[in-house]
């Protein structure tokens, strides 16, 4: 996973990554859109994608990420 939206897609897109952790489809559009997902929600989104079987979301991917970003 490079981006945010990258761990999205891996959920199917937006719909299904809300879907998959609790929140409204346009707020995952725009999590999308902004190529961001709030640190509050990682670790909705790492349980959602461990019972997905999808074991390259992580929180250290999401970390990983997130830090990529802070030096550019």
């Amino acid at each position: 996973m490079e981006t945010f939206s990258d761990i999205i897609d891996a959920f199917g897109g937006p719909v299904e990554f809300g879907l998959a952790i609790g929140i409204k489809t346009s707020h995952a559009r725009t999590m999308k859109a902004r190529d961001s997902i709030p640190a509050s929600r990682w670790m909705a989104v790492a349980d959602a994608a461990a019972a997905k079987g999808l074991r390259a979301v992580t929180i250290e991917a999401m970390a990983s990420i997130e830090a990529r970003r802070d030096v550019q």
